[in-house]
């Protein structure tokens, strides 16, 4: 009886270095795009004044919906609205304008 088949191999040290080998798994199984995947948006609220604006993104959040896709538009809305009183000299005058569009408890889920 031979006893070297009852015993477990010698573990054989791995001499390769993982992250090159990594690498080139990399370079070899992907297919690398250059322009870049980022989306660019535009401000969809532009208009002559301050006031266009909010009119334009309070009309849009009184018709939007609970679906992901009027969810979504919400959600970019309210980044405009705080970007543009964000800009703006004096937000108090924005907030106030709101206010009397909407009503006072209704403006404050406005921007709160």
């Amino acid at each position: 009886v031979n006893l070297d088949d009852f015993l477990l191999p010698e573990k054989i040290e791995d001499t390769t270095n993982p992250i090159l080998t990594l690498e080139s798994e990399i370079e070899n199984t992907t297919d690398f795009n250059s322009t870049p995947m980022t989306k660019s948006l535009t401000n969809p609220f532009i208009g002559r004044t301050w006031k266009t604006q909010v009119d334009k993104m309070l009309t849009q959040l009184a018709t939007l919906d609970r679906i992901r896709k009027d969810l979504n538009q919400k959600i970019q809305t309210y980044y405009y609205l705080r970007k543009l009183l964000d800009q703006h000299a004096d937000p108090a005058m924005i907030k106030d304008f709101i206010e009397r569009k909407q009503g006072k408890r209704k403006a404050k889920d406005t921007w709160h």
